[in-house]
C-alpha cells in the first residue's frame, strides 16, 4: 500500500513539472479506481514533492535498520547532519531516536525547513558516509522465488511476526506424542484461540521425523529457568528455531538480519548461532529452512506480509 501511494505521488509530481493543465489531463486516462487518489495527489503535490520522494528513496536502506543501531551511529554526527537524516526516516524511527538521543543534540537540531531543502548532492554524500556504519542491504523486489537467504528483505515488524510463528511451530513440535496432562498444562497458559491453533499444529506435525520432534523438545528444555511471558517465550523459541536453519556460510545473512533486529533479539540470535552452527547435517538444516519458508507463506496468506512478496512466495510453494 505504501509503495502504491509513493508511485502515485511520483506520477503526480512528475506531471506537474509539465504544468498544471497538462498534469490534470492525465485524469482522463486513469482507471476509475485510480482517478480519485491521483487527483488528490495532484492537488497536494508540487515540484518540490519530487525532491522529497527522491530523498525518501535514497534513504530507504537506512530506514530498514532498527533505530537502536541508528542511534549509536547518530551520536557521532553533528546536529545538522542528524536533522537531515531524521527528516527522511519513518516517523516511528524518528520518535525513538528523539527520545534516546542526548538532550543537548536534540535542542540543537535544525528547523524542519532547513533539513528539508538540502541539495541532492549533499543528500547523497550524507547517505553514503552514514551507510558506512552498516552492512549494505542488497535488496531487490524483483526476485522470482523467496529463499531463506532473503529473510533480511523483510521489515522489522514482519520479522517479529516470523519469530512468533516459528515459536508456535517449535512448541507444537515439542508437544507431539505428549500426554493429555502435559498438553493441558501447556495449553492452559494460552488463550482459547491460540490453544486451539497449537493443538491443530500438533496434529499436523504428528508424522514429522523423530529427530525433529526431539530437537524441538530440546529447544524448550534449553530455554533456561528464567520466567518468561508468553510473547517473550514464543519469540525466544522462534529465534532458537531460526538459528537451527543457519549454516556456517550464512555470515552475511546474520549481519544483515542483525541490523534489523533489536539489540536484545540480535544478541539472542547470535548466542544461539554460536550454539547450533555445525551440529545439524545439511539435510536437517534444509528441513529447518523449509519450516521457516512455510511459516512465511502462512503469514503471507493471512495478509501479514508486504503484498510485494506474494508471487515469489507462491512460486516457492508450487
Amino acid at each position: 500500500m505504501a509503495t502504491h501511494t509513493m508511485h502515485l505521488q511520483a506520477i503526480a509530481a512528475l506531471a506537474l513539472l509539465e504544468g498544471k493543465e497538462e498534469a490534470y489531463s492525465l485524469l482522463g486516462y486513469a482507471s476509475p479506481s485510480l482517478r480519485e487518489p491521483l487527483q488528490i495527489h495532484l492537488e497536494n503535490s508540487s515540484a518540490q514533492s519530487l525532491q522529497a520522494l527522491y530523498a525518501q528513496e535514497i534513504f530507504s536502506g537506512i530506514s530498514e535498520i532498527h533505530p537502536a543501531w541508528l542511534l549509536e551511529a547518530l551520536k557521532k554526527e553533528s546536529p545538522r547532519v542528524i536533522g537531515v537524516i531524521l527528516r527522511h526516516l519513518p516517523s516511528k524511527h524518528v520518535r525513538y531516536l528523539l527520545e534516546h538521543l542526548p538532550h543537548q543534540k536534540v535542542i540543537q537540531l535544525p528547523k524542519l525547513v532547513e533539513a528539508f531543502y538540502v541539495p541532492n548532492e549533499i543528500l547523497n554524500l550524507i547517505r553514503r558516509r552514514f551507510e558506512r556504519h552498516f552492512v549494505p542491504l542488497k535488496m531487490s523486489h524483483q526476485i522470482q522465488t523467496f529463499e531463506f537467504g532473503h529473510l533480511y528483505y523483510l521489515k522489522i515488524e514482519e520479522l517479529t511476526l516470523l519469530f512468533r510463528e516459528l515459536g508456535l511451530n517449535e512448541l507444537a513440535l515439542s508437544l507431539v506424542g505428549g500426554t493429555k496432562t502435559i498438553l493441558k498444562a501447556i495449553l492452559n497458559r494460552f488463550g482459547l484461540r491460540e490453544a486451539k491453533e497449537i493443538l491443530s499444529r500438533v496434529k499436523v506435525f504428528d508424522s514429522e521425523d523423530k529427530w525433529l520432534l526431539n530437537d524441538a523438545k530440546y529447544s524448550i528444555l534449553e530455554l533456561g529457568g528464567e520466567e518468561l511471558g508468553i510473547e517473550s517465550f514464543l519469540r525466544e523459541l522462534g529465534l532458537k528455531a531460526l538459528a537451527k536453519a543457519f549454516s556456517r556460510f550464512d555470515t552475511f545473512l546474520f549481519e544483515a538480519l542483525r541490523q534489523k533486529l533489536s539489540p536484545d533479539n540480535a544478541h539472542l540470535l547470535k548466542r544461539y548461532l554460536e550454539e547450533y552452527r555445525g551440529p545439524l547435517s545439511s539435510e536437517k538444516i534444509t528441513k529447518r529452512r523449509t519450516l521457516v519458508l512455510s511459516s512465511l507463506r502462512k503469514l503471507n496468506e493471512e495478509g501479514k506480509l508486504d503484498a510485494i512478496w506474494t508471487e515469489s512466495l507462491k512460486e516457492k510453494a508450487a
